[in-house]
């Protein structure tokens, strides 16, 4: 089944590329690959493992999933027993996201006729409605699903998601709030409501939400730099410079934990007149991003040097 977060509508268009990233990490070189290239035969087993690698891996390439799903749907539909049922969801899905009413409407009633009194299948009645752009019955559907069953997470995601995708970022953030205030530990939704607070320039509630997320993963390289960006952002220069060191001692290769730490220094480097301390780390700093540099030569590294001159004469 697709992430609660997935978009479906007109607008929605296939991550290859995101999905073969995803992918380096999860397989065997050429593994995936080969289970495509076996495909070819039409045979409905090689077809129903395919499904079932990127059910497992997550993989997100709804154009192969309809492409391959519609196959063993028209010719093999006795074979597949009770996974008829997967596979059809998993077709439904792609088929939405691509807006493709013939598979996706012909899944969801051969859903709806299998399972009458599903939630499950509510839900997908609404994601057909998102497809189809129709939000305020999509809304309708997912509220009718969480006024009888309020613990629902899948839903409110799906309805957060709803609410983002079609513009309505202000109700976004208020039902993520709603959700906050029963699933308080949901590190996803919180990183979510902070994206959005940075979105609409509420900056100080987003250093909130990153707050949440370090404590939830400490060594989260993107929540530490973020959060020491937004201290930046937000005029805390001495606890965005702490965290600026946190992510260079997380990863001292990062240019932008470099150039943070270099810029939060320059910016301080008033206040930290006659602290050899100071100096010593703004002249660490720029050293690092000196050597990068150099090493990358060309225009960019050039141009970078230029200004790493400028940072270490503000600095002294």
């Amino acid at each position: 089944q697709a992430s609660a977060w997935s978009g479906h509508g007109q607008g929605s268009t296939c991550k290859i590329c995101r999905g073969m990233m995803q992918l380096q990490h999860a397989t065997e070189p050429g593994e995936y690959q080969a289970l495509i290239a076996k495909t070819r035969s039409g045979n409905s087993s090689d077809i129903t493992q395919l499904l079932q690698f990127m059910r497992t891996h997550k993989i997100h390439q709804p154009e192969l999933v309809v492409l391959q799903g519609a196959r063993l749907l028209k010719s093999s539909q006795s074979s597949l027993g009770n996974e008829l049922w997967t596979v059809m969801e998993q077709v439904f899905y792609a088929a939405a996201e691509l807006n493709c009413p013939e598979w996706r409407d012909y899944c969801l009633r051969q859903l709806s006729t299998r399972f009458p009194s599903s939630i499950r299948v509510q839900r997908l009645k609404g994601v057909q409605k998102e497809s189809a752009a129709e939000w305020s019955e999509a809304k309708k559907i997912y509220q009718e699903i969480l006024d009888g069953k309020p613990e629902d997470a899948t839903t409110h995601k799906r309805l957060i998601a709803m609410l983002k995708q079609s513009g309505k970022i202000p109700e976004a953030i208020e039902a993520i709030n709603t959700y906050l205030d029963t699933f308080s530990t949901d590190s996803e939704v919180w990183h979510e409501l902070g994206e959005l607070y940075i979105e609409t320039g509420m900056l100080q509630r987003a250093v909130f939400c990153f707050e949440e997320l370090i404590v939830a993963n400490p060594r989260s390289m993107y929540h530490v730099l973020t959060y020491a960006e937004l201290l930046y952002s937000t005029g805390d220069l001495e606890l965005s410079r702490k965290y600026y060191s946190l992510a260079n001692y997380l990863d001292g290769k990062n240019l932008r934990a470099l150039w943070g730490l270099a810029a939060v220094n320059m910016a301080l480097a008033k206040k930290d007149e006659g602290s050899e301390k100071m100096v010593q780390l703004q002249t660490f700093t720029v050293e690092r991003l000196r050597k990068a540099y150099k090493a990358t030569g060309g225009a960019t590294g050039q141009a970078a040097l230029s200004v790493l001159k400028t940072a270490t004469t503000k600095s002294e």
